[in-house]
Protein backbone atom coordinates (compact mmCIF):
# COMPACT_ATOMS: atom_id res chain seq x y z
CA UNK A 1 0.00 0.00 0.00
CA UNK A 2 2.87 2.29 0.89
CA UNK A 3 4.31 1.56 -2.49
CA UNK A 4 1.47 2.60 -4.43
CA UNK A 5 1.58 6.04 -2.60
CA UNK A 6 4.55 6.63 -3.32
CA UNK A 7 4.06 5.85 -7.18
CA UNK A 8 0.78 7.98 -7.22
CA UNK A 9 2.64 10.84 -5.73
CA UNK A 10 5.58 10.77 -8.00
CA UNK A 11 2.90 9.99 -11.10
CA UNK A 12 1.59 13.19 -9.92
CA UNK A 13 4.41 15.57 -9.27
CA UNK A 14 5.78 14.57 -13.11
CA UNK A 15 1.88 15.56 -14.04
CA UNK A 16 1.76 18.65 -12.19
CA UNK A 17 5.76 19.81 -14.14
CA UNK A 18 4.38 18.72 -17.21
CA UNK A 19 1.40 21.04 -16.82
CA UNK A 20 3.47 24.09 -15.68
CA UNK A 21 5.85 23.83 -18.58
CA UNK A 22 2.81 23.18 -20.82
CA UNK A 23 0.81 26.57 -19.32
CA UNK A 24 4.32 28.56 -19.88
CA UNK A 25 4.34 27.16 -23.60
CA UNK A 26 0.97 28.66 -24.10
CA UNK A 27 1.57 32.25 -23.10
CA UNK A 28 1.62 34.75 -25.42
CA UNK A 29 4.98 37.24 -26.45
CA UNK A 30 5.11 39.03 -23.78
CA UNK A 31 7.27 42.11 -25.62
CA UNK A 32 7.68 45.31 -23.95
CA UNK A 33 4.82 48.14 -24.65
CA UNK A 34 6.51 50.57 -27.85
CA UNK A 35 6.64 54.00 -27.65
CA UNK A 36 4.32 55.25 -30.07
CA UNK A 37 5.44 58.27 -33.22
CA UNK A 38 2.38 60.14 -33.23
CA UNK A 39 4.00 63.10 -35.03
CA UNK A 40 6.37 60.77 -37.21
CA UNK A 41 10.16 61.25 -38.57
CA UNK A 42 11.10 64.35 -39.58
CA UNK A 43 12.82 62.99 -42.49
CA UNK A 44 13.09 59.48 -44.18
CA UNK A 45 17.27 58.48 -44.53
CA UNK A 46 16.79 54.61 -44.83
CA UNK A 47 13.85 51.78 -44.40
CA UNK A 48 11.97 49.54 -46.32
CA UNK A 49 8.52 47.16 -46.85
CA UNK A 50 9.41 43.61 -45.76
CA UNK A 51 7.32 40.47 -46.81
CA UNK A 52 7.37 37.59 -44.06
CA UNK A 53 5.93 34.19 -45.60
CA UNK A 54 3.58 33.08 -42.42
CA UNK A 55 2.21 29.34 -42.27
CA UNK A 56 -1.32 28.93 -40.19
CA UNK A 57 -0.73 25.21 -41.24
CA UNK A 58 1.61 22.41 -42.95
CA UNK A 59 0.31 19.16 -44.14
CA UNK A 60 2.22 15.92 -42.62
CA UNK A 61 0.94 12.46 -42.48
CA UNK A 62 -0.64 12.01 -45.61
CA UNK A 63 -2.21 15.44 -46.14
CA UNK A 64 -3.74 16.08 -42.47
CA UNK A 65 -3.20 19.73 -41.59
CA UNK A 66 -1.46 20.67 -38.28
CA UNK A 67 -1.94 23.60 -37.35
CA UNK A 68 1.24 26.18 -35.92
CA UNK A 69 1.31 29.07 -33.91
CA UNK A 70 3.30 31.76 -35.75
CA UNK A 71 5.39 34.85 -33.92
CA UNK A 72 6.51 37.61 -35.74
CA UNK A 73 9.60 39.05 -34.72
CA UNK A 74 11.40 42.43 -35.55
CA UNK A 75 14.91 43.28 -34.17
CA UNK A 76 16.66 46.22 -34.38
CA UNK A 77 20.36 45.16 -34.88
CA UNK A 78 21.34 48.91 -34.77
CA UNK A 79 23.84 49.28 -32.05
CA UNK A 80 23.22 53.11 -31.91
CA UNK A 81 19.72 54.65 -33.74
CA UNK A 82 15.93 53.57 -32.95
CA UNK A 83 13.74 52.68 -36.23
CA UNK A 84 10.44 53.34 -36.65
CA UNK A 85 8.26 50.77 -37.53
CA UNK A 86 5.44 52.33 -39.61
CA UNK A 87 2.74 49.43 -40.41
CA UNK A 88 2.79 45.65 -39.68
CA UNK A 89 -0.20 44.43 -42.11
CA UNK A 90 -1.14 40.95 -42.26
CA UNK A 91 -2.83 39.05 -45.58
CA UNK A 92 -4.18 36.30 -45.79
CA UNK A 93 -3.32 33.37 -48.73
CA UNK A 94 -5.62 35.49 -51.14
CA UNK A 95 -3.77 38.28 -50.60
CA UNK A 96 -6.63 39.96 -48.49
CA UNK A 97 -5.73 41.81 -45.52
CA UNK A 98 -6.64 40.46 -42.68
CA UNK A 99 -5.59 42.57 -39.91
CA UNK A 100 -3.67 45.92 -38.93
CA UNK A 101 -1.76 45.50 -36.20
CA UNK A 102 -0.58 49.13 -35.85
CA UNK A 103 -2.82 52.02 -35.27
CA UNK A 104 0.24 54.85 -35.31
CA UNK A 105 4.12 54.11 -36.12
CA UNK A 106 5.82 53.23 -33.18
CA UNK A 107 9.62 53.09 -31.62
CA UNK A 108 12.20 50.49 -31.64
CA UNK A 109 15.48 51.29 -30.24
CA UNK A 110 18.77 50.31 -30.71
CA UNK A 111 19.29 46.59 -30.26
CA UNK A 112 15.41 46.41 -29.25
CA UNK A 113 12.78 43.91 -29.82
CA UNK A 114 9.40 43.43 -30.58
CA UNK A 115 6.76 40.28 -31.26
CA UNK A 116 3.59 39.71 -32.99
CA UNK A 117 1.35 36.34 -32.63
CA UNK A 118 -1.20 34.69 -34.66
CA UNK A 119 -2.34 31.98 -32.47
CA UNK A 120 -2.47 28.16 -33.38
CA UNK A 121 -6.37 28.66 -33.23
CA UNK A 122 -6.42 31.92 -36.23
CA UNK A 123 -6.74 29.95 -39.36
CA UNK A 124 -7.70 32.42 -41.23
CA UNK A 125 -4.15 33.29 -42.98
CA UNK A 126 -3.79 29.83 -44.61
CA UNK A 127 -0.92 27.87 -45.53
CA UNK A 128 0.36 31.24 -47.90
CA UNK A 129 -0.42 33.90 -45.23
CA UNK A 130 1.68 36.99 -45.20
CA UNK A 131 2.94 39.65 -43.15
CA UNK A 132 4.00 43.44 -44.58
CA UNK A 133 6.34 45.06 -42.38
CA UNK A 134 7.17 48.67 -43.33
CA UNK A 135 9.93 50.10 -41.06
CA UNK A 136 12.17 53.52 -41.39
CA UNK A 137 14.68 55.69 -39.50
CA UNK A 138 15.67 59.07 -39.78
CA UNK A 139 19.40 58.48 -40.07
CA UNK A 140 21.26 55.46 -42.09
CA UNK A 141 21.09 52.48 -39.97
CA UNK A 142 21.75 48.35 -40.07
CA UNK A 143 18.24 46.63 -41.53
CA UNK A 144 16.37 45.13 -38.72
CA UNK A 145 15.81 41.70 -38.75
CA UNK A 146 12.43 40.58 -39.29
CA UNK A 147 11.41 37.00 -39.46
CA UNK A 148 9.20 34.81 -38.33
CA UNK A 149 9.40 31.53 -36.24
CA UNK A 150 6.28 28.92 -36.23
CA UNK A 151 5.57 25.88 -33.68
CA UNK A 152 3.56 22.99 -33.36
CA UNK A 153 3.96 21.50 -29.42
CA UNK A 154 1.42 18.46 -28.90
CA UNK A 155 1.80 15.25 -26.59
CA UNK A 156 5.32 14.35 -26.79
CA UNK A 157 6.39 15.90 -30.11
CA UNK A 158 6.68 19.53 -30.89
CA UNK A 159 8.55 21.49 -33.88
CA UNK A 160 9.91 24.81 -35.19
CA UNK A 161 10.90 26.47 -38.31
CA UNK A 162 11.46 29.80 -38.96
CA UNK A 163 10.54 32.04 -41.88
CA UNK A 164 13.14 35.26 -43.06
CA UNK A 165 11.60 38.18 -44.09
CA UNK A 166 12.24 39.23 -47.72
CA UNK A 167 12.74 43.18 -48.78
CA UNK A 168 10.41 44.26 -51.53
CA UNK A 169 11.12 47.75 -51.65
CA UNK A 170 12.88 50.99 -50.39
CA UNK A 171 11.58 54.41 -49.53
CA UNK A 172 10.82 56.06 -52.70
CA UNK A 173 10.50 52.81 -54.78
CA UNK A 174 6.97 53.54 -55.74
CA UNK A 175 7.64 57.00 -56.55
CA UNK A 176 10.23 56.09 -58.80
CA UNK A 177 7.46 53.19 -60.95
CA UNK A 178 5.25 56.67 -61.48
Amino acid sequence: MVALVVVLALVGSQADRRLASLETLQRAPTAPPLRELRDGLRQVASGRTVYVPIYSHVYAEGGREQLLEATLSIRNTDLDQAIAITSIRYYDTDGQLLKEYLEHPVSLGPLASTDFLVEQRDEAGGAGANFLVEWAAETAVTEPLIEAVMVRVGGNQAFAFRSPGYPISRPGDQAQRN
